[in-house]
């Protein structure tokens, strides 16, 4: 029995085996050969804890049964029912109460969360409480009997070994993928870099070409400009040698002799600056130029699905390598874009 006033606290506290000092209350369990510890840890303030707050444990109440933080403490030296209990400081607890940690502290039973693990099936190689063994048809031995030579066992030993194996294994793979962080972000960035010299290729190789049509387009611009400037130049002349005739044939010029030969040597001149005339309208005629996209260049860039594509090897990515040339996970042109390329390079778009 749980002495005091507040023993119905700890009747409520089916889950204070939660905390991590433990009391121990022995008591009879129904089922033979289960004197089990019935267990609870406290860290934390009990009478707070029901409240669902967190606060540190200061003192034990040995009436109560339960650990108290400040106030709780406080609380229990005031109140007239409670002032004559015995409070221990959290460092200087009696006999009574011990630090069973060690082993029990999470040996529950995974069926009886609230049961200790008591026994051992040797069939089924599994571990039960009293309440399991109670309703099994297995064979149970007690843990207390059996695990007397767990120590000296040598498949406890080979476990041991295989653990410590399994641990230095996983520092060995820990620290090698740390390296591997460094090795996997310098070679992306040389892989970014690749990209984009393959982007710059092709684009100054297109740009290239570009820049030729450009230029042929200002000289054929150049070439028509030049070629309508003769013709402004024809015209000036014509409508110069116009004024001159019609000078000759003014109406001001009161000899008629001199007029008579203005006229005659007008005619052979007047046809003469017609067929001028009739050159430059020839002259002012233009070829009319357009640009005219590549269809092999259309084609080629409407099969392109992808830039490219980045494929992983199948070889396991090394730590650090002193050949930074060797790599995992190569850019490789896909179908369509290796197919771009060699269309560039058959219609003179790129060098290869």
């Amino acid at each position: 029995m749980i002495a005091g006033a507040c023993s119905n606290t700890f009747a409520r506290n089916s889950k204070i085996k939660q905390f991590r000092v433990i009391v121990i209350y022995f008591f009879q369990m129904e089922v033979d050969g289960r004197l089990a510890d019935s267990t609870r840890v406290v860290e934390w303030c009990q009478p707070c804890a029901d409240a669902g707050n967190d606060v540190i444990a200061v003192k034990f109440c040995s009436v109560c049964q339960e650990w108290l933080c400040s106030a709780c403490t406080d609380f229990h030296r005031r109140l007239k029912a409670l002032k004559h209990h015995t409070l221990y400081d959290k460092d200087a607890l009696p006999v009574a109460v011990q630090d069973i940690e060690q082993e029990n502290k999470t040996k529950y039973c995974k069926t009886h969360p609230n049961e200790l693990i008591k026994y051992f099936c040797p069939t089924h190689k599994t571990l039960h409480c009293g309440d399991c063994a109670a309703s099994s048809t297995c064979k149970m031995d007690k843990i207390s009997n059996v695990c007397k030579a767990i120590r000296t066992d040598e498949e406890f030993k080979e476990l041991q070994s295989n653990i410590g194996t399994l641990m230095s294994d996983a520092s060995v793979l820990e620290s090698s993928a740390n390296e591997m962080i460094t090795s996997v972000v310098e070679k992306g960035a040389r892989d970014v870099a690749e990209v984009e010299r393959f982007e710059q290729f092709i684009i100054e190789k297109i740009k290239s070409h570009s820049r030729s049509i450009k230029d042929d387009i200002n000289i054929a611009t150049s070439e028509s400009k030049c070629q309508l400037e003769g013709v402004i130049d024809r015209c000036n002349e014509i409508r110069s040698v116009g004024e001159q005739l019609s000078n000759g044939l003014d109406e001001s010029i009161e000899n008629n002799s001199e007029v008579f030969i203005s006229f005659v040597q007008a005619k052979p001149v007047l046809l003469s600056t017609f067929d001028e005339l009739a050159a430059a309208k020839d002259q002012s005629k233009q070829k009319s130029y357009s640009f005219k996209e590549s269809v092999e260049l259309e084609n080629a860039l409407a099969k392109v699905k992808s830039f490219g594509s980045y494929e992983a090897a199948e070889a396991t990515l090394p730590a650090r390598s002193a050949d930074t040339n060797t790599t995992t996970a190569e850019i490789q042109p896909d179908g369509t874009s290796r197919f771009l390329f060699n269309i560039l390079a058959i219609h003179g778009f790129l060098s290869i």
